[in-house]
């Protein structure tokens, strides 16, 4: 078994660089599985944005990893949310166009399992499949237990949000 940053030192993860500036501090971590590593490398450069929005999909990924690992505040009941349980403890964070899902491993460390774009998502009813597929590779993730944060409340899993 091993934490988080052993599994980083190992290459079974990728904590995520959020660039944050100079007097800035890192609230909070996003690591990436090696699938969802290959999905941002991958697919991301290339998808548009479906809601005809100026932000392409790389870009709102860009605020989004900054607005969450600076520890700005997360609104959890608006239409776009940035945060909402899948059960299991599996969560998505979330932009217009992208969904990413995962699990909390402890307080503010979100694991991300799986992206794709939400469109796709909808349209071909995705969300159970991702939901259950993070399930799968937390349990084979050889992660010290508790290998995720239980519970149903954004207060559970991350600091400030509202």
């Amino acid at each position: 078994m091993a934490t988080l940053l052993e599994l980083v030192a190992a290459d079974v993860i990728t904590k995520v660089d959020p660039m944050l500036g100079l007097r800035e501090m890192e609230m909070r971590c996003i690591f990436l599985l090696p699938r969802a590593l290959k999905w941002l490398s991958e697919v991301l450069p290339n998808a548009e944005s479906d809601w005809n929005i100026q932000e392409e999909p790389s870009e709102q990924l860009d605020a989004l990893f900054y607005e969450f690992c600076a520890g700005k505040s997360l609104q959890v009941e608006t239409r776009f949310k940035c945060l909402t349980n899948l059960g299991e403890g599996i969560w998505q964070l979330k932009t217009a166009d992208l969904r990413l899902f995962g699990w909390f491993a402890k307080k503010d460390h979100f694991v991300v399992c799986d992206c794709d774009l939400a469109t796709r998502i909808k349209i071909s009813g995705l969300y159970k499949g991702y939901c259950q597929q993070a399930v799968r590779f937390r349990d084979d993730l050889d992660l010290n237990e508790p290998k995720f944060v239980s519970g149903d409340n954004p207060d559970d899993v991350i600091s400030d949000c509202y």
